[in-house]
């Protein structure tokens, strides 16, 4: 099967799946292809590195409103990218690698994801801090919505249709 092809075949059945209309037996189909395109993905974006460095998650650039709840206060920014196991972005101050803010993330489709997130890393650039989060306690149905929006965004990013 080519790429085309396949991703033609992995949409239709995303489409359905976020449509709550997949057969029974569609679902482990859906679960491999979505498995496969996750890591072509990856492979894309060069992250598919060995040790340490490994991504387990592809990423996005995309801006979504975040409010992270601080222990300097309330801050509400926006992503620089996500993935399904965190996020990026700016913020006035560094924060402390121990701290475990509570963040609320909006989907575009006006749901929110809510839980605690850690810090990955960070770094100044110019008078900004860029800080990288991970989740920490996204229940299965959030997990789901955000990789929903996710593969929805990237389908639409890749925008392979058959000549």
């Amino acid at each position: 099967m080519g790429v085309i092809q396949f991703i033609d075949e992995f949409r239709e059945l995303h489409t359905k799946a976020r449509r709550g209309k997949l057969e029974a037996g569609e679902r482990p189909a859906y679960m491999a292809a979505r498995e496969q395109f996750a890591r072509a993905l990856l492979n894309a974006q060069g992250l598919m590195l060995d040790g340490a460095e490994a991504r387990r998650h592809y990423r996005v650039a995309h801006q979504l409103p975040v409010e992270l709840q601080m222990a300097y206060g309330n801050v509400w920014t926006n992503t620089l990218d996500l993935s399904a196991g965190g996020f990026s972005v700016m913020l006035p101050h560094a924060v402390d690698i121990n701290e475990r803010p509570s963040a609320l993330l909006y989907l575009p489709d006006g749901t929110t994801l809510a839980g605690l997130v850690r810090v990955v890393s960070q770094f100044q650039r110019a008078d900004k801090h860029r800080a990288s989060f991970a989740f920490l306690d996204l229940t299965e149905r959030e997990c789901e919505l955000l990789e929903g929006f996710l593969i929805d965004f990237a389908l639409e990013r890749v925008g392979i249709t058959p000549p």
